[in-house]
C-alpha cells in the first residue's frame, strides 16, 4: 500500500492551495485555502476571491479573526 507523503505530482489536487473554484456564501474563491482564510473574517472575505493560496494565507494572518473562531 503506498501511502501520500506530499501533496506533489499526483497528489496536487489535494492541496489546499491547488487552483479550483469554490463557491461558499455566494463568493467564488480560487482555491480551498483563499476560502477557509476568508472565513476568519467574513466582512473581509471578497478580498480573498483572486488570491493564490500563498497570498490568502499571508492576508489571513493580518485580519481580526472573529470571536467564535477557535
Amino acid at each position: 500500500m503506498n501511502k501520500i507523503e506530499s501533496f506533489r505530482e499526483p497528489y496536487d489536487f489535494l492541496s489546499n492551495f491547488y487552483n479550483c473554484r469554490i463557491i461558499y456564501k455566494g463568493i467564488t474563491y480560487w482555491n480551498a485555502e483563499a476560502a477557509y482564510q476568508a472565513q476568519k473574517c467574513p466582512k473581509r472575505a471578497e478580498e480573498f476571491c483572486n488570491l493564490l493560496g500563498s497570498e490568502a494565507k499571508k492576508l489571513g494572518r493580518l485580519v481580526e479573526i472573529r470571536a467564535d473562531w477557535e
